[in-house]
């Protein structure tokens, strides 16, 4: 069996994907485009996927607090970062200001005192001013946001760069009276300002199903690591061929691979792991891999869904344990050493971050993040598949 220096388990980002998949986006879009690397770039690896989208031409970078907007500055980024989740104490504003970071904003106390620290470090506190138009999470109500953007604008050392909303879904009317909203307090706050202002009303789902909203500033998370919150046949995109084709461009970004450590049989009647909830049905062949919970497969997939090995779909056996998971080999000539895919390719079988959350009652946006944390990152960059081949 082949010696390895470190764990069986591995988590693959593949680079060069996710600065394509941000090409693809901003072409779509037709506007300027934040990559949003919030929560360690879904897992992706903060500072790795921040450079790489930078490279790629990203010229916004949005985090979700101080600490990874800071994390980035201490790399050459020539990009805008803009701190999601906003600010919290006043140690964290005088960072923010000093560093030069945007803050989304969605809180007049917090707004004034960074006009305070900034006014007395003498320099400009920058905010993206955050409206509440029908999320019911952070912000402005809509119908004061008008009010409160012109009263913000005469606070000394702030620049209130633009607005912004989220919407709580897409493609529906809820979100086109959301947009309808935001457009509405957009046109008075322009009329107000005393320079340009940004109007940033859609994330991922909002860029597909919405294309087109005059956006100022779009924002993409999901979508930047090859996956989507609507699939193609969503209602919402009915109508909307060039959406779809955005979608089938996609690449995943991340594959989680492991290894069987050991194969051997069970025979019928005997059981798998904790609890006896698998009891084997006949003699079977099944391998284990020193992959589980711990590393981010959710307990709830316990006997269910499946993993890639030898290029076949191995069931996934019994309880998911902290450090172990077990797979039906029936038909497949495996052995210890053999590459386990969690989730990625191998052959012509596929296992995607939906498909997982699908099998653990949840998101893939939860998927990406906890797998990519919880497993050793290896970064590699893969060629365009599209680009002309090089005559030798």
């Amino acid at each position: 069996m082949t010696d390895y220096a470190s764990g069986f388990n591995e988590c693959r980002v593949d680079l060069g994907a996710l600065a394509r998949n941000y090409k693809r986006v901003s072409e779509f879009s037709k506007c300027r485009v934040m990559a949003v690397v919030k929560g360690d770039a879904y897992g992706h690896g903060l500072v790795e996927a921040g450079l790489a989208l930078v490279e790629a031409g990203c010229q916004d970078l949005g985090v979700l607090d101080l600490e990874e907007a800071l994390a980035l500055k201490r790399h050459p980024i020539e990009a805008d970062i803009t701190v999601l989740a906003g600010l919290h104490g006043q140690i964290q504003s005088i960072k923010a200001v000093e560093a030069g970071v945007v803050v989304f904003a969605y809180d007049l106390g917090q707004v004034m005192a960074l006009s305070k620290i900034a006014e007395r470090l003498d320099k400009t506190a920058r905010i993206l001013l955050k409206v509440d138009t029908g999320m019911g999470r952070l912000g402005i109500p809509w119908e004061k946001a008008p009010y409160t953007f012109s009263s913000l604008s005469s606070l000394k050392n702030l620049k209130i760069e633009g607005l912004c909303t989220h919407l709580a879904t897409c493609g529906d009317d809820g979100a086109r009276e959301q947009l309808e909203r935001f457009a509405e307090v957009g046109f008075k706050a322009k009329k107000t300002a005393k320079g340009p202002l940004k109007l940033s009303a859609l994330a991922s789902g909002g860029i597909l199903a919405h294309p087109g909203f005059p956006d100022d500033l779009s924002r993409t998370g999901i979508m930047l690591y090859g996956n989507t919150p609507l699939e193609p046949a969503s209602p919402a995109l009915s109508d909307l061929k060039k959406s779809k084709s955005l979608i089938k461009s996609l690449e995943p970004a991340m594959a989680i691979t492991s290894r069987l450590i050991q194969v051997r049989e069970a025979k019928a009647g005997e059981t798998i792991s904790y609890d006896r909830t698998f009891k084997v049905p006949k003699t079977l062949k099944f391998g284990t891999a020193p992959i589980g919970y711990v590393h981010g497969i959710g307990r709830s997939r316990s006997s269910t869904g499946h993993a890639l090995i030898g290029g076949r779909k191995a069931k996934l056996l019994g309880r998911v344990c902290m450090n172990l998971t077990m797979y039906d080999l029936s038909g497949i000539n495996a052995h210890p050493g053999d590459e386990v895919v969690i989730m990625g390719a191998q052959g012509d079988e596929s296992i995607g971050a939906a498909q997982i959350g699908a099998w653990e009652g949840t998101s893939p946006y939860e998927i990406l993040c906890r797998l990519g944390r919880l497993n050793q990152r290896r970064f590699y960059r893969s060629p365009d598949p599209k680009a002309p081949k090089k005559r030798r």
